[in-house]
């Protein structure tokens, strides 16, 4: 019962921090004009169907996986295999990022008639938490002057 309690908070979420949809495109923005970017490959993407979605959080523990708390958002054409997202961070400093897989383009992140996801999604770190959802802390990541490579497992 609290894995399922886990899996709807997680979710739910996930859902909620999606936000305004934007056009998906092949290649967003190049890491390697921005001042401070996340360069996220995502692995493990079963489809080509529909799009990735890439959400980058700032330092504030709290705000972690909650609603109108992004930092950054893109959406970008999935692919089988391995997807590459640049995530513009605003200014060097502690991160993290949530991905899901929206493989039906409804611009919505769908689960199950009991909560459980039915796309694919991880978070930085790749943390795997028992019956609750990751944490900041697991998955935070430090990002300097440049960019900052960060792979995410996506789970399904």
């Amino acid at each position: 019962m609290r894995r399922l309690r886990w899996w709807i908070w997680f979710v739910v979420s996930l859902a909620l921090v999606s936000g305004v949809p934007a056009v998906a495109s092949e290649v967003a923005r190049p890491c390697e004009q921005l001042a401070n970017s996340v360069l996220i490959q995502v692995q493990g993407v079963r489809s080509s169907s529909g799009a990735l979605v890439a959400v980058l959080y700032g330092d504030n523990p709290s705000e972690f996986l909650k609603k109108g708390a992004r930092v950054g958002r893109e959406r970008v054409q999935a692919r089988p295999g391995s997807v590459t997202v640049c995530l513009e961070a605003p200014r060097p400093g502690v991160y993290a990022v949530a991905v899901y897989h929206d493989e039906n383009d409804n611009h919505r992140f769908d689960r199950s008639w009991t909560g459980l996801p039915v796309e694919g999604f991880g978070v930085s770190n790749n943390p795997r938490p028992f019956l609750r959802a990751p944490t900041h802390g697991e998955s935070a990541f430090e990002v300097g002057s440049g960019h900052r490579l960060v792979k995410i497992d996506l789970r399904y």
